[in-house]
């Protein structure tokens, strides 16, 4: 089956118990984003600390995941400066029925454009699944630019797409006009415009808070009714904003904590949110849950 990548993807947030995947949590939240009509997931990505999980706790929650999505299409995140490790969760992706991989370049080792050519062509080589180039130079300090972009979709046969979290509305509109390449914006401020300039979707972490938002936005875009896309685009806005100070997992899982009125925990080695921070992230939620109900 051909899958159609576009839509409200949540880089999926996951629950733990100190180091272990807190599955029942995470069912719920599954269950939660599905039935606000999410269209994919984006597993083992940064906003559910994929790049902190070992490789028994990643393998874990792509079988989960690939067993509770019900019709969502599944994006597996396969990243590793351990290549061996790379190509585990790859094998397990293909045999758990992923619909595509992706990866970001090799982190806390610096890359070139040469050295980026050459990893993404090899992680590509492994599978034939579709594969996702995943850029987020504020954590591995290196741009995948457009011009990179456009040799990798000449190259690799299975190159789909480009989850892009540089924030930049300029690449995101450049990446857009590449013939072929499913664009998804990953960074919450830009969620509308990143759509106006040609996004064919949000891979996007505060989704995991107020999928009905993004969700709401994105069908109201499509269908062209602006005026509500944009009435919802400012809901996020100040829900982000509201907690734009804070670290994003921190502000994801405190928020996350404050809708299931039960701890959503940070792996055991992160800090836990302080009473302060908790009251900035309740105060954001609250407000919006309240005018939600008043609405209703």
């Amino acid at each position: 089956m051909v899958v159609e990548f576009s839509g409200i993807v949540p880089a999926l947030a996951v629950p733990f118990k100190g180091h272990e995947v807190d599955f029942e949590l995470l069912s719920e939240h599954l269950d939660r984003l599905l039935r606000s009509g999410v269209d994919g997931f984006f597993v083992v990505a940064t906003t559910g600390l994929g790049h902190a999980m070992g490789i028994k706790s990643k393998l874990e929650l792509v079988r989960f995941v690939a067993e509770n999505r019900r019709t969502a299409f599944m994006i597996v995140n396969t990243a590793s400066i351990e290549f061996e490790e790379v190509k585990e969760l790859v094998r397990e992706s293909e045999r758990v029925g992923a619909d595509a991989i992706a990866s970001n370049v090799m982190y806390y080792f610096k890359v070139d454009d040469e050295g980026a050519l050459k990893f993404f062509t090899k992680v590509a080589s492994l599978t034939e699944l579709p594969f996702f180039v995943y850029n987020i130079p504020q954590t591995t300090g290196y741009n995948i630019h457009p011009r990179l972009l456009r040799v990798l979709k000449r190259e690799l046969k299975n190159l789909v797409g480009v989850k892009d979290s540089s924030a930049n509305i300029l690449q995101i509109a450049d990446l857009a006009t590449i013939d072929g390449l499913k664009v998804f914006n990953g960074a919450d401020e830009i969620s509308l415009p990143a759509l106006i300039a040609g996004a064919s979707g949000c891979v996007s972490a505060l989704s995991n808070v107020v999928p009905e938002l993004f969700v709401g936005m994105y069908r109201a875009y499509r269908e062209g009714d602006t005026s509500r896309a944009v009435e919802l685009y400012r809901n996020i806005l100040e829900i982000s904003t509201g907690v734009k100070d804070l670290q994003l997992n921190i502000s994801i899982y405190g928020a996350l904590s404050v809708l299931y009125n039960r701890e959503f925990t940070l792996m055991e080695v992160f800090r836990p949110l302080s009473r302060s921070e908790k009251e900035i992230v309740e105060k954001a939620i609250r407000n919006y849950l309240e005018r939600r109900l008043s609405s209703n």
